[in-house]
């Protein structure tokens, strides 16, 4: 089974377009709601992380960790629930309504976000695993830096090819209103198997697209709140920007594997189509 990359971004594009306020509404749960929560606690705001970046010892973090940490897993849970409900709402074959969505993304995102997880720990414990067992931790802290940054171009290698293989999960699971990710992974992989090698390389192109994107905003953000006073208007506006740029990458994060896994169902032939 073979996917072309061009017939991937056509259905990506088709599917925007036939479900788009669908796509709004969970842009809106994935992006607006999480933003909202994350602004509602001061050390996730980037004025104070720059300046801890900037000067860790004039600017500490105090008090306890759990409310944030807390914070940040009730956001995951919401971003992830967001994803699965909109693969739902575009690939499935019949819509239930946006509460049914939302209920089964809620449920189906967790368990997709913990087998996530658990495959990028596992990647990166395998690696210390084998640097503890040839190498040694002292002999390891011993090396140059140069030397050091390999392990991490592996992994980051292993897990972005890996990222490709099981892309087509979340769509599969959406369509079929499945909470089971392993079987998804499973169909996922078999599906690119042929296509790997493209599908990694549009997902190359894409994160690094983002990733200058990001580089730029948080310097002009950056830039802004050293030379300007604390919440002027263009601090603020920033805020405008930064959710612009988030909805973009959730809403691509969510049509580029949907249009893949379109691409990927064999066409129906003329019998099944007038049967």
């Amino acid at each position: 089974m073979d996917i072309e990359i061009r017939q991937g971004l056509a259905e990506a594009r088709a599917l925007a377009t036939g479900h788009w306020r669908a796509l709004l509404a969970y842009i809106g749960l994935g992006v607006l709601v999480p933003f909202l929560l994350l602004s509602s606690e001061p050390i996730f705001d980037l004025r104070n992380i720059m300046a801890i970046a900037a000067d860790p010892w004039t600017y500490r973090v105090s008090g306890s960790v759990t409310g944030p940490l807390y914070l940040l897993g009730i956001v995951s849970v919401i971003i992830a629930g967001a994803m699965l409900a909109a693969w739902n709402a575009l690939l499935a074959p019949m819509r239930e309504g946006y509460i049914s969505e939302i209920m089964y993304g809620m449920v189906a995102g967790v368990a997709f976000m913990l087998a996530s997880v658990a495959i990028n720990l596992a990647i990166g414990f395998g690696l210390a695993t084998i640097i503890w067992f040839t190498i040694g931790m002292e002999q390891w802290s011993a090396l140059p830096q140069a030397v050091q940054f390999i392990p991490r171009v592996i992994g980051w290698t292993l897990t972005s090819w890996l990222g490709a293989r099981i892309c087509l999960a979340g769509p599969v699971m959406g369509e079929r209103g499945k909470l089971d990710p392993l079987s998804a992974f499973a169909e996922s992989w078999r599906a690119t198997r042929i296509a790997q090698v493209r599908i990694l390389g549009l997902y190359f192109a894409f994160n690094m697209a983002a990733g200058a994107v990001l580089g730029l905003l948080i310097v002009l953000h950056g830039y802004l709140i050293i030379n300007g006073e604390p919440g002027s208007l263009v601090e603020r506006l920033m805020s405008g920007v930064w959710l612009i740029f988030w909805s973009l990458w959730f809403a691509v994060a969510i049509l580029l594997p949907a249009g893949l896994y379109r691409a990927s169902k064999p066409a129906a032939a003329a019998a099944e189509v007038f049967a």
